[in-house]
């Protein structure tokens, strides 16, 4: 056996596959842990490349001796030479080749693929960067730990590789687990059979078993000792796991507790306030796209109504979309959402409708049925796949960048159904906490609510009451054609509270005054009624959206002249049901009264007027703000971020780079400042075994330094190493102190030999050694071997002081010394007390001169 054999030539192949096998299992069982969070086989994919890959390299750094630098740059590569084909698909070309968006994404990842898995909601699919997270981290993981468990003997801190990945999948997972008992049980019966094989490997090889037969070899399977130990440790486990299989009702977490996740701790990024209330463009649609196609949908019903967005927040100004920051919350949240995953298990009845857009623009993305089972982006008409936010509680999607003319997508969904009969008389309102309602709302509202449900116990008579009385006692109308009733836009307070009054009255000359009594359209009856409703406690909100037109089954154009809103109130156990609480179109006053009042409007208080100017929204958050050509100023900065965040690990490799290089070249300073002249001599000498150390050659360190000098003589004449070493021995053993010049003029000769020794290698060796970690490590093994050798010293010294206690203690009792050997008897005897007991290993080539010097005098 060669004396620079490595840990993994002396295994064999069988052990080396069943090393990689196992560590192999125990990373994939680590990465199902994130099935709930990715949904689908994309992760799954992504997570065996990344495995393949990492044991790819690891397999090559350790047959061909690669240091860590070779193994990094070729994990580097290969992360973007497959990453974009794996992680980062949704930007390669055709989902495989390589382009610049999929490279600079797979640059960005290892910084902002973390952030973008905790916001983005679950089922995340493969959008957004999100698949770095199961790449990076299987790669790195795997490469490291495959790497130790096949150069090294430390297979515990490879096993704690593969539990590192494990960490991650529940840190980046759900709340809910995925598998626990199988993944759990699996993991234990692996770790435990192969710790105790390596374990029981390692003491049978280095001949430390006490307990093996005389006929057959320690690790046969013929060996009785052995296949005991093997039947009887595969019943424990076999017993261990059953009992742990039927114990799981008990080991379970109690009812209502859910595995901490970290993406429940995260802020949503996308704001709804940034973005003016969808409502008040309500009138925007009848006068100004009444007629435009503002989008198509296909597979939908007569009659059946199209979410935009949902509203349940009221400041006296508008119906706002409200969010919070947490995901339950009565509001819900607006969480990044993938596109062509299931958000939920499609029922039945759901069913499959396609939205085009036409003429409308806005982030609020049109939706159908109570619940959205599934959104696919279709085409290349926008960036939907990137920008989709849902708010799950809500129901309301949305495009961060906006909607464009000619974008596609799938819906699947589930329809609408109004409860029974039956159903109505059990249903109770469901406790909920939606935003407050201003304090200084009028008094007259809750008067008003109260009268209209009525004294029935009936909670979903309650509401119906409540919206047959605003559809009983108000009149209809747009106010936009010119034979329309006076009907002012709006629903801020001043509106609504015009709207409390009985009798309508109006100036005629005067249009711009606000008229009083019940007259308007969906949007003052929708959001008056909620009003109502919220000051007795019901718990309602308003939605706006269109209304598929008559005619129009199978396949509807959405014009504006179909935007319609519509009030829902939340039952326990039935959810959101839709209540219409808006006057017939055609039931309008027919003569109303100049400034009459027959009866006096009770005196409202008036809250603090509104402000003059209404914040103007930001471009693409009203239907009538179509995307410009002038560059978006996000983009235009967004090279720089990218070139920022991609050049991260390239300053990080260069300043390793630069660490290492100044590490070596302080070591070289001190060795040639501090110390005596022969601790100088002596470091000069090491830091030429260290250059070759770097270069791939390391020094054996049972050989002299002429010895040493000898073979690299051979190899490379001319060198001067021969006159080195005989300086070196003169220097350090001599009698006397070298004089400082001589050690300067020593180790001008050792940087020309230096020199030498690099001039004779390709320059990308000399590139490479010049960041090797090898030398660091040599160091390391000598002060190492030195200690041992310390070590075997004492023992014997304390031995032999043991001994010649033991015969002065035996002489003292008068007992007799035992026969001394003659003869050719006692020249044996000191033959082999002169030979040492076991493997000893005293390095003739010294790493300091006190470590030599002490040895000597010990000898």
């Amino acid at each position: 056996m060669r004396e620079d054999t490595t840990f993994f030539e002396t295994r064999g192949h069988g052990p080396r596959a069943v090393d990689i096998a196992v560590m192999a299992v125990l990373f994939l069982l680590a990465v199902l842990g994130l099935q709930d969070a990715y949904g689908g086989a994309d992760y799954l994919l992504a997570g065996v490349m990344a495995l393949a890959v990492g044991t790819i390299v690891a397999l090559v750094g350790a047959r061909w001796r690669w240091g860590v630098l070779r193994v990094t740059l070729a994990t580097l590569v290969l992360h973007l030479l497959l990453g974009s084909t794996f992680a980062a698909p949704t930007h390669a070309l055709f989902h495989v080749i390589p382009t610049l968006a999929s490279l600079r994404e797979l640059l960005v990842a290892p910084i902002t693929a973390w952030k973008a898995m905790l916001t983005v909601s679950t089922p995340v699919g493969s959008a957004h960067g999100v698949l770095g997270v199961v790449w990076i981290s299987t790669l790195l993981l795997s490469v490291a730990g495959m790497s130790i468990v096949l150069r090294t003997r430390r297979y515990a801190l490879a096993w704690l590789f593969p539990l590192a990945l494990l960490l991650v999948s529940v840190a980046f997972g759900t709340s809910a687990a995925v598998a626990p008992m199988l993944r759990g049980i699996g993991v234990a019966v692996i770790s435990l059979a192969w710790l105790t094989w390596r374990f029981e490997s390692a003491r049978l090889a280095s001949a430390r078993s006490t307990i093996i037969s005389d006929t057959v070899r320690p690790g046969s399977w013929r060996n009785p000792v052995l296949r005991r130990r093997v039947i009887g440790g595969g019943l424990v486990l076999v017993i261990a796991c059953g009992a742990t299989a039927g114990a799981q009702a008990l080991l379970d977490p109690p009812p209502g507790t859910a595995r901490f996740a970290l993406r429940d701790t995260m802020t949503p990024p996308f704001d709804p306030d940034e973005y003016v209330s969808p409502l008040t463009e309500f009138r925007g649609y009848l006068k100004h796209q009444r007629e435009a196609e503002l989008f198509t949908v296909t597979g939908v019903e007569d009659g059946e109504l199209v979410r935009l967005a949902t509203l349940d927040r009221y400041d006296l100004q508008t119906f706002a979309v409200a969010s919070s920051t947490e995901r339950t919350g009565p509001s819900g949240a607006f969480l990044r959402t993938a596109t062509g995953v299931d958000l939920h298990e499609a029922s039945p009845a759901a069913r499959t409708a396609t939205v085009t857009i036409g003429e409308y623009r806005g982030v609020w993305m049109p939706t159908l049925g109570s619940r959205t089972d599934r959104i696919d982006a279709l085409g290349e008409g926008g960036d939907l796949a990137e920008n989709l936010y849902l708010n799950q509680v809500s129901q309301t999607a949305v495009d961060a960048s906006v909607l464009g003319s000619g974008e596609s997508y799938d819906l699947v969904y589930e329809p609408y159904r109004h409860p029974t009969a039956q159903e109505q008389d059990e249903m109770e309102f469901a406790d909920i906490d939606l935003p407050p309602l201003p304090e200084n709302l009028p008094a007259e509202y809750k008067e008003l609510a109260e009268a209209a449900v009525g004294d029935t116990d009936d909670d979903y008579a309650k509401m119906q009451n409540l919206s047959a009385t605003m559809q009983s006692t108000g009149y209809f109308s747009h106010g936009v054609d010119p034979e329309d009733t006076l009907s002012l836009p709006g629903h801020g307070a001043s509106r609504l509270n015009a709207m409390l009054a009985e009798e309508i009255s109006y100036d005629a000359e005067d249009v711009t005054a606000m008229p009083q009594g019940r007259i308007g359209d969906q949007e003052q009856y929708a959001a008056l009624t909620v009003v109502l409703a919220r000051s007795v406690g019901i718990p309602a909100r308003v939605v706006m959206g269109f209304e598929v037109p008559a005619g129009s089954a199978g396949e509807a154009t959405i014009t504006g002249d179909d935007v319609t809103a519509w009030v829902e109130v939340a039952y326990e156990g039935q959810g959101w049901v839709r209540f219409d609480p808006t006057p017939e179109q055609d039931d309008t006053p027919t003569q109303p009264e100049k400034n009459k009042v027959e009866k006096p409007r009770p005196q409202v208080a008036q809250p603090p007027p509104p402000p003059a100017e209404p914040p103007s929204p930001p471009p693409g958050a009203t239907s009538e703000d179509a995307p410009g050509e002038e560059e978006d100023p996000a983009q235009t900065s967004s090279w720089a971020v990218y070139a920022a965040a991609g050049s991260g690990p390239f300053l990080l490799l260069g300043a390793l780079l630069a660490a290492i290089a100044l590490a070596k070249a302080r070591r070289r300073a001190h060795r040639r400042t501090r110390g005596s002249a022969a601790e100088r001599i002596d470091g000069g000498w090491q830091e030429l075994l260290d250059v070759r150390a770097d270069l791939g050659r390391p020094a054996d360190v049972l050989v002299t330094r002429r010895e040493l000098a000898a073979e690299i003589e051979a190899e490379l004449p001319g060198a001067g190493i021969a006159v080195l070493a005989e300086r070196a021995d003169r220097g350090v053993f001599g009698p006397e102190e070298m004089p400082q010049a001589a050690v300067d003029e020593y180790w001008a000769q050792v940087m020309d030999s230096r020199a030498a020794l690099l001039a004779a290698v390709p320059w990308h060796r000399r590139l490479l050694g010049r960041f090797s970690l090898r030398s660091f490590r040599r160091r390391r093994a000598l002060r190492r071997a030195a200690a041992r050798d310390r070590q075997r010293l004492d023992a014997r010294r304390e031995s032999s002081r043991a001994q010649a206690e033991q015969r002065a203690a035996r002489r003292g009792r008068g007992v007799p010394e035992p026969a001394q050997p003659r003869g050719i008897g006692r020249l044996l005897d000191r033959i082999g007390a002169a030979i040492p007991r076991g493997r000893t290993r005293i390095p003739r080539t010294t790493s300091t001169t006190s470590t030599t010097r002490s040895t000597q005098e010990d000898r």
